[in-house]
């Protein structure tokens, strides 16, 4: 037996605290952790890092394109009896991924990292959950590629220029490339398309806009369990288009999340659930896109826009978070 294990009961519930109420412990950067005492289940809830979203284009020529947004990352959750684990639980939370810099054409955001929990006695993982994939950056005369959604198996892959980031595994079987159901992550878009949404996975990023073909950056899609994708950046002007909003947690429909802006909004943090994507940006100043919230969030894609530091950036993906209630 790994560890001292008591059952007391409270009004007809068993616990290993003598109240019968669970103690709760959030997790926000890696660490080695002991196994409470006398605790005798444990649930778990694994949520990786938001992908970053793609940066903006240099302004010149006539088909500036916003960047792409970064898609959102899974969650899993899992209930083990506390007796069967060991002494300690190794846990894995990654930092948020960080957005693409303005370029030509702009650069991609980073893929998020994962979250996980490795039993200390077997160091085998018993539980977790993947980022989404870095929205591509913006350009003249390119196509650029959305981040997909993270899945609870692997990583939501990186969008690029006339291709879309992959979702992340599982997938289902004789699933097609569409809204994403179960543990796998919504598969990344072309540019001007809104993201894909998922279930436990992260939706994916919305697509950037195109100055020449008037063009809005798209929303990120969304996500019932797991965070949402960030929006695509829009076309400099575009007709005075905007960039697309963030995708929602507890939501399957496009949008809901950050909101374009100047520099798109952040995504919004949710603290027993997983973040909103980041809006896009709209080409005014600043022209970034807007951080995923935490956690798991993906960053916002952003404007086109000059040579300027500071400028063109996409909005980093929301860090991961692992959650523990101990009974």
């Amino acid at each position: 037996m790994a560890g001292l294990v008591t059952t007391t009961t409270r009004n007809g519930k068993g616990s290993g605290y003598a109240d019968g109420n669970p103690t709760f412990r959030r997790y926000t950067s890696s660490a080695t952790i002991q196994k409470p005492l006398g605790c005798t289940i444990i649930v778990m809830e694994c949520i990786g890092a938001g992908g970053g979203g793609g940066g903006g284009a240099l302004t010149g020529g006539n088909n500036r394109i916003g960047g792409s947004g970064g898609g959102g990352a899974a969650i899993a959750r899992g209930t083990f009896n506390a007796e069967s684990l060991g002494a300690t639980l190794t846990l894995v939370v990654s930092a948020g991924a960080a957005g693409g810099v303005r370029g030509a054409p702009g650069t991609a955001g980073s893929i998020g990292g994962v979250a996980t929990v490795a039993d200390g006695a077997s160091s085998k993982i018993i539980l977790s959950a993947y980022g989404g994939g870095g929205g591509f950056g913006g350009g003249n005369n390119n196509n650029p590629g959305s981040g997909g959604g993270g899945g609870t198996a692997t990583a939501g892959g990186t969008g690029s220029n006339g291709g879309v980031g992959t979702g992340g595994n599982p997938t289902i079987q004789d699933s097609t490339a569409g809204d994403s159901l179960g543990g796998r992550g919504a598969l990344g878009v072309a540019r001007s398309t809104a993201g894909l949404n998922a279930e436990f996975g992260g939706g994916s990023g919305g697509g950037g806009g195109s100055n020449a073909d008037s063009e809005d950056g798209k929303a990120g899609g969304s996500s019932i369990f797991g965070a949402g994708g960030g929006g695509g950046g829009e076309g400099a002007g575009a007709n005075s288009a905007n960039g697309g909003a963030g995708g929602a947690w507890g939501s399957y429909a496009v949008g809901g999340g950050g909101a374009a802006a100047a520099q798109g909004d952040d995504g919004t943090d949710h603290p027993f659930g997983c973040g909103d994507g980041g809006g896009g940006s709209n080409g005014s100043v600043p022209s970034n896109g807007g951080a995923g919230g935490i956690p798991g969030g993906g960053g916002g894609g952003a404007a086109p826009c000059s040579d300027t530091a500071g400028r063109g950036i996409g909005g980093a993906g929301g860090r991961a978070e692992i959650r523990m209630w101990f009974y």
